[in-house]
């Protein structure tokens, strides 16, 4: 019984399925390596090999360099180009961006005592900035402009308040010109035409474009008061008059003066003028003192008295103060405008805040010597036009006169682009005035000469 036990015990151990066993240490499993032929571990050992890794890497690296060195160059590039892009509704011409950083030209006025009075002065500006020189073109303000050339009145110091209204489309809110036009409607969008308020500004640097042949970057205006508040804020300005007089109801003697801001004012405005072009002519000399003495008040200042912020953040300085009083200097302050009235970029201009521009702006007008600063008179003279008197360009010496003084990197200034109108088809030729600051100013004051 336990022999036949035993043998019926060895039977089913037989017949029952054989397990595998796991491999040992030591030990190779078989299965392990039928499912991964030699073959084709051999083709991904090949396809993913480190040096593949180390080139694709290397080559990424490479351009990745080149990449960065190709957009610096290309910033670079963008930041020493006077690229002036957005012109921020600016409606005149304005230099050529390739100049932008090399020459600017500023249009410049003080407006009359009350609204609708003509302008006191008017001038405009070249300022060459490589050459580190100004010359301005003094303009008398009843020089002929000729409404018919698109303009609301004849001369020139009346625009300023009288600017030509503008035609624009009610749906599309821009203007519209002429050519645009069908009857009372935009050609472009059957809307209705309306009529907008001109802009004095605009209408002025169009005559300095269109007439004179000349770009305009900004411009400055400032009220007769803002004057007389300026001057008051430099504590004055020496001027010589030639003899004993009475100025703003204070007597003054023959010889060198301190006059006070309305002083200074009167004597440059209203002194012996008879509201005639020739007077004007006249009264332009008396221009030229009070803006050399006022030229070499600012050079004496720092930028801090000029402008400056408090531990508080109140604005201080002498054009800080005026800015913020009820005659500031008109200017065009968008970044644009900052932007051509330094003679920057517009990337380097954006942070420039309004105050710190002008201030900016008179510091770098300070530090040019008195003696590279030009003044010169809009050649021309008196003509009758019906009852009244208007200063008639001769446009020929206009045209070598600009050229001479006022471009100094061959801007087109010929017969093609100075439409300066004349009264006469003939205009005698007139001596031209031009001098320098340096000679318009009274020589150094005798305490400082012999002080021991």
């Amino acid at each position: 019984m336990s022999q036949t036990k035993g043998q019926n015990s060895k039977k089913n151990t037989a017949n029952k399925p054989k397990t595998q066993s796991r491999p040992q240490k030591n030990q190779v499993s078989l299965a392990g390596v039928a499912k991964a032929p030699e073959k084709k571990e051999n083709r991904e050992k090949k396809r993913f090999s480190p040096w593949k890794w180390m080139v694709a890497l290397a080559i990424v690296a490479v351009l990745l360099v080149v990449g960065i060195l190709l957009f610096r160059l290309w910033d670079d590039t963008q930041e020493e180009k006077p690229a002036l892009t957005a012109r921020e509704m600016v409606a005149y011409t304005s230099t050529p961006d390739k100049l932008a950083g090399d020459v600017s030209y500023y249009l410049m006025g003080v407006t009359g005592a009350e609204v609708g009075d003509p302008m006191d002065m008017l001038a405009v500006m070249c300022f060459d900035r490589k050459a580190d020189a100004v010359s301005v073109v003094q303009i008398p303000v009843d020089t002929y402009i000729d409404k018919d050339l698109g303009f609301a009145v004849d001369t020139i110091g009346n625009v300023w308040h009288n600017p030509q209204p503008q035609i624009a489309c009610s749906s599309c809110r821009e203007l519209v010109l002429e050519k645009d036009r069908d009857g009372q409607v935009h050609a472009a969008c059957g809307a209705e035409l309306e009529e907008w308020v001109g802009s004095p500004v605009n209408d002025l640097a169009r005559v300095i474009n269109v007439q004179y042949g000349l770009p305009v970057d900004n411009y400055f205006i400032l009220s007769r008061e803002g004057l007389v508040k300026l001057i008051d804020g430099l504590n004055g300005v020496r001027v010589e008059l030639k003899e004993a007089t009475t100025l703003a109801e204070t007597p003054y003697d023959r010889g060198v003066q301190v006059l006070d801001g309305q002083a200074a004012v009167d004597y440059a405005v209203t002194y012996n003028y008879r509201n005639s072009p020739d007077s004007d002519r006249e009264r332009m000399g008396r221009q030229r003192q009070v803006l050399a003495a006022l030229w070499e008040s600012i050079a004496a200042c720092s930028k801090k008295d000029l402008y400056y912020e408090d531990e508080m953040g109140a604005t201080k300085g002498v054009l800080g103060r005026l800015m913020l009083g009820s005659d500031p200097v008109r200017f065009n302050t968008t970044s644009f405008g900052r932007a051509r009235m330094l003679g920057k970029t517009d990337k380097e201009a954006e942070n420039i805040g309004t105050y710190d521009a002008i201030a900016e702006f008179a510091m770098q007008l300070a530090d040019i010597p008195l003696e590279k600063v030009t003044f010169s008179i809009l050649p021309g003279e008196t003509e009758k036009m019906g009852t009244t008197k208007v200063y008639s360009v001769n446009r020929a010496q206009l045209i070598a006169l600009l050229n001479e003084q006022m471009n100094p990197y061959d801007l087109p200034v010929d017969e093609d682009t100075v439409a300066a109108p004349q009264l006469t088809e003939v205009v005698n030729e007139v001596d031209l005035v031009t001098v320098t600051l340096d000679t318009v100013l009274p020589a150094a004051e005798e305490s400082e000469e012999g002080e021991e």
